[in-house]
């Protein structure tokens, strides 16, 4: 992942906090070993979790902001958050849907009635609203107000949405 120096808290309120366990009849938690990627059921954000860190870009053309560029970045910038130590804004020069689209196991958590979105002609994996996807200590939360990454071991992540972004 390629970023830039955490950025400091956007907007009010404190970092989320995830619950211990899922409420029954939710989807719950899945776990993938390495490497994990997944779509919103809305198709809008995509993200990859590594054991190193998380990303996830917003690709719909209707959100309300822009996150401000990283210091240094000749890349693309506005549209990418990223967590590994620490949150910030990403410097990127690659999609997430290629990764996504064609790299083998990053939906290895994927049970068969989960849904798929279809991005321009390529089917990827939808993570079910109410669900959440944890790669080492990396952990996303899929929700029909946005996505939740968090790095569980420091408290440091990222919240995204159509109206809005805030980094913890």
């Amino acid at each position: 992942m390629v970023g830039s120096a955490p950025a400091s808290r956007i907007g009010p309120g404190p970092a989320p906090s995830f619950p211990a366990t899922t409420l029954p009849g939710s989807p719950g938690t899945r776990k993938a070993l390495d490497a994990a990627a997944f779509v919103t059921p809305s198709g809008q954000i995509v993200c990859e979790l590594l054991a190193s860190g998380a990303r996830c870009d917003y690709y719909a053309q209707d959100r309300a902001w822009d996150a401000p560029e990283p210091a240094n970045c000749d890349l693309n910038w506005g549209w990418s958050l990223y967590v590994d130590r620490a949150a910030a804004t990403s410097c990127v020069g690659d999609t997430i849907v290629t990764k996504a689209a064609l790299d083998s196991g990053f939906d290895t958590w994927r049970k068969p009635t989960d849904p798929t979105v279809d991005w321009n002609g390529i089917a990827l994996a939808a993570l079910p609203y109410g669900s959440a996807l944890v790669v080492d200590t990396f952990r996303c939360d899929s929700a029909t107000t946005g996505v939740t990454c968090q790095n569980q071991s420091t408290g440091h992540g990222f919240v995204m949405s159509r109206e809005s972004y805030r980094i913890f």
